[in-house]
């Protein structure tokens, strides 16, 4: 066993012996001779938190690091839970080709690559060069640790053994460690740390003596504490267009604090009067297109168009606020529970509706006035939907289990234009779905798989964990993501393509790597290290 100054015990000494092995299953096509791309890669690309607030009570294995930033497939924040983007959106459309011999395969092919997933070309992968090895400001032990990726800078973060935070901000487009400090100060357990346009947050677990977190914002420029927050134990975060929501549970209202004081501009009380309510943030398809953990919570959301979030009381009653004055529109009866699945995407709010087995699309403009809302789908009375989340534009994606055989769980895709379901799909055991342009990655706890949006396999059962790069590329991990120091192998993958060996990422806790799409940056047994994969 370990004391709590020894480093965490390795556990993952496989890749020691290995010589830089394939992946373990290439695309389902194979990819190695010309392949119809109409039939084998007919796919978009463009956009998907924890879904519902949760309490503060301890977690499992975080995914790479899990964040507190709302909204999609990315969740709200509790203080105790898992809480980037200068892509185009992109627009489906149709190509029409017609007269096209058979003698062209391999042009259209290639041809079919560019046109199917545009603006999101094949990342320049190459094995794996380490840029920096970072050592913290104080020796840290096996406890917590994170690491966060947002634009050109990387932050990592370790716990020392008298308690703080230690916090290392670096410059990945210099190369050069910006600063490196103590001054989000101790806690009995930090939780989680996250990125911010100019700021990085972090949260404490709840301490128990107290039943109080602590949510600390520093400078990201100077590393300077800016202000520091007592949670309840129960209170969930929200951060967007500068803003910092804090929904106290306890006392029934929302507060809206200035990201840059932390001074409190507005609140509001809680429309039925009750501790229990659901944050939804309103994301959109740009938000969506960027690196995302194995979850699809966005490393890198555009939080400064995320102006709005979706509030569901206990009443099943809903309202629209805005994120930068507490403007509440009009409240709506009889929309959803806080604990039915629901998400809000590109000006719709989707709710699996438990009581009646609809999944409902409502129309945010004009929300409180506005008609009926629009019948997806409806569920047969025996089956569960165990996720949901935007697949396109102008699709929503779910698992849906009849009974209780996992074993036979679908991804069902809906186009939301012609109410009609697009494809459905075996995925057994499927537990997450994150949206990879109008693609989508199936993932189970061991193995995963990519439909396109035809719903065609390009890859089945992969082995491992995978995340999204882009709207148009992913990076596939050899193993779990766990808090253990071990080695996993990486490969990336622009759909279309043969999977790119990028080589070993050694002795990491690879539930602390962040990434973006040229770098992974991880925490260590000792220290920190950024490694470029990319570019």
């Amino acid at each position: 066993m370990t004391t709590p100054n020894d480093p965490p015990p390795r556990t993952d000494t496989q890749l020691d012996t290995m010589a830089a092995p394939g992946p373990a299953e290439e695309p389902a096509s194979g990819y190695a001779a010309p392949v119809d791309p109409w039939a084998e890669a007919e796919a978009a690309a463009n956009l998907t938190n924890n879904h519902v607030p949760h309490p503060m009570a301890p977690a499992p294995a975080p995914e790479p690091p899990t964040a507190l930033i709302e909204g999609g497939p990315a969740h709200p924040l509790t203080a105790a839970e898992d809480a980037e983007p200068e892509h185009p959106s992109y627009k489906k459309g149709f190509w029409i080709l017609g007269g096209v011999a058979a003698t062209a395969t391999v042009a259209l092919a290639v041809t079919a690559t560019v046109l199917l997933w545009p603006g999101f070309p094949a990342l320049d992968y190459h094995a794996l060069d380490q840029v920096r090895g970072l050592t913290p400001v104080a020796p840290i032990t096996s406890g917590w640790a994170d690491a966060e990726v947002i634009g050109d800078r990387a932050y990592f973060a370790g716990t020392v053994e008298t308690g703080e935070a230690a916090v290392t901000a670096y410059n990945i487009g210099s190369g050069r460690e910006v600063w490196k400090n103590i001054e989000a100060g101790p806690a009995k357990t930090w939780k989680q740390m996250i990125a911010l346009p100019d700021a990085v947050a972090l949260i404490s677990d709840p301490d128990y003596t107290t039943s109080l977190a602590r949510l600390v914002v520093l400078d990201g420029t100077t590393g300077v504490k800016r202000w520091d927050y007592s949670l309840g134990s129960s209170d969930t975060v929200h951060f967007g267009a500068g803003m910092v929501l804090v929904d106290d549970h306890e006392h029934s209202v929302l507060h809206g604090l200035e990201l840059f004081s932390g001074d409190e501009k507005w609140q509001l009380a809680n429309p039925d009067g009750s501790a229990s309510s659901t944050l939804l943030g309103v994301t959109t398809p740009d938000d969506l297109t960027g690196p995302a953990g194995t979850q699809g919570r966005p490393f890198a959301p555009e939080v400064s168009d995320d102006d709005q979030v979706v509030q569901i009381a206990a009443d099943r009653s809903a309202r629209v606020i805005d994120i930068k004055n507490g403007t509440a529109g009009e409240s709506r009866r009889d929309v959803a529970y806080p604990s039915d699945k629901t998400v809000a995407h590109n000006g719709r709010l989707f709710v699996e509706e438990s009581s009646t087995d609809r999944l409902l699309a409502y129309d945010l403009a004009g929300f409180g006035t506005s008609g009926e809302p629009a019948v997806v789908y409806t569920a047969p009375k025996d089956a569960d939907v165990s996720d949901l989340t935007p697949c396109g534009d102008n699709r929503i994606c779910i698992v849906e289990t009849i009974g209780y055989a996992h074993d036979k769980s679908q991804v069902v895709a809906f186009d939301l234009e012609t109410h009609k379901e697009a494809w459905r799909k075996p995925a057994p055991d499927v537990e997450t779905l994150v949206p990879v342009g109008d693609a989508v990655l199936a993932s189970t706890d061991e193995t995963n798989t990519l439909f396109d949006a035809t719903g065609t396999p390009q890859w089945s059962d992969f082995p491992g964990t995978a995340a999204r790069l882009d709207a148009g590329n992913v990076l596939r991990f050899s193993g779990t993501l766990t808090p253990s120091v071990g080695d996993q192998f990486l490969d990336g993958v622009h759909p279309g393509d043969k999977a790119a060996q990028i080589g070993p990422l050694r002795d990491v806790r690879g539930s602390s790597c962040a990434w973006n799409t040229s770098v992974v940056a991880c925490v260590r047994a000792e220290d920190f290290v950024v490694e470029r994969f990319a570019g």
